[in-house]
């Protein structure tokens, strides 16, 4: 277990700092992960303190033998440390060393209380797990906490007897309220600030419960505030503030939320998302005109598979644009640009856009060139006279993104790292770019800070790009450039294989929305008069809109309060 623990934590408590297993990093640097248990395993010795001893591996000459499953010995460089222990029992945090010649010194272990140690060669972190029994209050929390039982309030000093009671409680202080929680690896400790509990308190006289809008002056709250009181209700943290008597009252739920990373939140909405390549002809997403116009509940699913496959098809709609424009905006309001809101055009090059020409377009995203690239972009052919051709691509982007990591991770780095710009010129009187670069693959991390990062946004479409800098790696100049090129020729290849296009043709009746964040869109040249109806619509009034119809009022909340 490797958990980052907060200056600001270390230095109020320096006697509870995280615990990691003990198997490579506590062992010397150069240690395997199958690396055989310390000589001597942890192990009290019978007086209030305990002691640790263990070995670590010098010789690059042993490493060499031990993975060949020859005899090794360890080497004879030993370290030894005492710690005071309450209630007999401590566990350990050990430091890296800056270097690998250097050898381990007491200075590199931290205590810390724990409620058992590890029998034989077995590690803390299996121990750990095992220990950590759930509170009757809430089931993150350590069986240390009762029901309406109350934390008493610290000294202001730096031993472990001030910082907590005698069966474990940390007590709070100037540092915050502290609470043991249970969490993947064994016990963790997680510090709640009094200034920010006072500031997030919900209550109906801090928050107003018609706009969800926080209806007090933050900075009235003096700096150093501090309970009265802090109780472990079954509901949640009950809080009283010595400044003004005022009780707040925080959810366990929305405590672990923004305090623990490495809960897994239940209000946070699963990563339902399914991606496809050519495969997904044989049964595209779609629903039903009527259901969408008869309820929410009709929005729902249809904003439920857009957000799973990136797109949808509309069956059963009436071939006119007034009806595609209400179509569209049981989502949301129409987004206006340059080219204006709704739209109803032909391949007349009214504006000069490729997009109003009968050419092949490849797989892009649209409006690259804004900050906010639009979210969501819906087509309803109305009629196509006169010729033949024109089919619709589609590529899923977030596919694409996986392959290009696991094929090429430098590839994969250099799009999500490079910016480069985008712009729209083409109109007189427009000149339009991003207020700074972008990179074609933009990540994001979830709210649960302990997750890998996602992405989030694919933005690509090489027509609308702007110059790549000349950008220095290695220090040689222009490798960063080369590495762009190299990267962006790759991603270009995955996009353009077969099995990950799916080509189909768009139909009068049959409309076409997809997420113009995630799925990049395309045709083949046509010949004839089509007219085509549509619009944008914003990314997150479409998320907003997706979670309002899927999700209850007080669920949607919790996802973002």
């Amino acid at each position: 277990m490797n958990v980052r623990v907060s200056r600001l934590f270390r230095a109020h408590h320096p006697h509870l700092c995280v615990l990691p297993s003990i198997t490579k990093r506590c062992l010397a640097h150069e240690a395997t992960p199958d690396a055989p248990p310390p000589s001597t395993p942890i192990a009290t010795d019978g007086q209030p303190r305990l002691k640790i001893t263990w070995t670590r591996t010098n010789s690059p000459e042993q490493q060499k033998a031990e993975k060949q499953n020859k005899s090794a010995e360890f080497s004879s460089s030993f370290l030894s440390s005492e710690f005071p222990t309450r209630k007999g029992v401590v566990g350990v945090k050990i430091r890296k060393p800056r270097s690998p010649r250097l050898p381990l010194t007491p200075s590199d272990v931290w205590p810390i209380p724990m409620q058992s140690i590890p029998d034989g060669h077995g590690t803390i972190r299996a121990d750990a797990k095992a220990n950590q029994r759930a509170s009757s209050v809430y089931e993150s929390l350590l069986d240390i906490y009762e029901i309406d039982g109350s934390i008493p309030r610290g000294k202001p000093l730096n031993t472990l007897s001030d910082r907590t009671t005698t069966d474990g409680v940390p007590l709070w202080g100037e540092w915050g309220i502290p609470l043991k929680i249970r969490s993947f690896g064994g016990p963790t400790v997680i510090i709640l600030p009094s200034l920010w509990l006072r500031d997030n308190c919900r209550c109906d006289k801090c928050v107003n419960q018609d706009t969800m809008q926080r209806a007090f002056d933050t900075f009235s709250i003096p700096r150093d505030i501090l309970p009265s009181e802090v109780v472990t209700g079954k509901d949640g943290l009950r809080v009283t503030w010595s400044n003004d008597g005022h009780v707040s009252l925080f959810p366990w739920e929305w405590i672990m939320k923004y305090s623990d990373r490495l809960a897994n939140h239940a209000d946070a909405p699963k990563n339902t998302k399914i991606t496809w390549g050519a495969e997904i002809a044989e049964n595209p997403p779609s629903v039903h005109y009527d259901e969408i116009m008869a309820d929410d509940a009709g929005v729902g699913r249809w904003t439920s598979k857009i957000h799973q496959y990136g797109f949808c098809y509309v069956d059963g709609c009436p071939i006119s644009p007034e009806k595609t424009q209400e179509l569209l905006e049981r989502i949301a309001f129409i987004r206006v640009t340059h080219y204006g809101g709704f739209y109803d055009f032909t391949s007349d090059l009214s504006m000069k856009d490729t997009a109003y020409t009968t050419l092949a377009l490849p797989a892009h995203t649209d409006t690259t060139y804004f900050t906010d690239p639009a979210g969501l972009q819906m087509f309803h052919l109305l009629s196509h006279e006169q010729g033949s051709g024109g089919q619709s691509l589609l590529v899923d982007g977030f596919k694409a993104a996986r392959i290009l990591e696991d094929e090429c991770i430098l590839s994969h780095k250099a799009l999500s790292r490079i910016s480069i710009p985008w712009h729209a010129s083409g109109n007189e009187g427009i000149t339009i770019t991003p207020i700074r670069k972008f990179p074609v693959l933009n990540h994001y991390y979830p709210h649960d800070h302990g997750t890998k990062r996602q992405l989030m946004q694919v933005r690509w479409n090489n027509d609308d790009r702007g110059v790549v800098d000349l950008e220095e790696a290695r220090g040689k100049p222009g490798r960063g450039t080369e590495q762009w090129y190299n990267a962006a020729r790759k991603w270009n290849e995955i996009l353009k294989r077969k099995d990950m296009e799916y080509w189909a043709q768009l139909e009068p009746g049959r409309p076409l929305i997809f997420d113009n964040w995630r799925v990049l869109h395309g045709r083949s040249a046509f010949s004839g008069k089509r007219r085509i109806a549509g619009g944008y619509i914003n990314h997150d009034d479409y998320i907003s809109r997706w979670r309002n119809t899927n999700f209850t009022r007080e669920e949607a909340l919790k996802q973002i309060l």
